[in-house]
């Protein structure tokens, strides 16, 4: 008899974690952007990272929703920053200012510039010189020396 109570106790306690974790779970569950769940769809292999990121490790490919992509980003230069690159078309090492001025560059060597602010321009200077200009939302690379940039509102 003690036998069919533990036997019936166990029945009872995997048939609650069968019906009762699935639901826990799912309202714990990230809900992909659509752009993320149409790719992961296509995709096999697909790592759900958040709702706005997705990873296929076994072909090394990574995804960003657009949603997630901010509006004024220029490249890695983030929403209302200015930023120099040490190389062409935003790539290398990279400066960054959240305000505006002008700024002195040395031992830096300037080959972009990026302006991901909603309005205004950024210029590469050499001296008072303006090499390249930036406007809002844009790039430009720089050629020639930069002694300074200067972010104009």
């Amino acid at each position: 008899m003690k036998r069919i109570g533990a036997v019936l106790t166990i029945v009872a306690a995997v048939t609650a974690v069968i019906f009762w974790a699935p639901a826990a779970y799912a309202t714990d569950a990230t809900v992909p952007r659509d752009d993320i769940a149409a790719v992961m769809d296509a995709v096999p292999g697909g790592v759900l990272i958040d709702a706005d990121h997705a990873e296929w490790p076994s072909i090394g490919m990574e995804m960003t929703s657009a949603e997630a992509v901010t509006t004024y980003s220029v490249g890695s230069c983030a929403t209302g920053s200015v930023c120099a690159f040490s190389g062409s078309n935003l790539s290398g090492s990279k400066l960054s200012w959240s305000t505006c001025g002008t700024f002195t560059i040395s031992a830096f060597t300037v080959r972009s510039i990026a302006d991901a602010r909603s309005t205004g321009y950024l210029q590469a200077r050499n001296g008072t010189t303006v090499v390249a200009t930036a406007y809002a939302g844009g790039s430009a690379n720089v050629f020639g020396t930069v002694t300074n940039v200067r972010c104009v509102s």
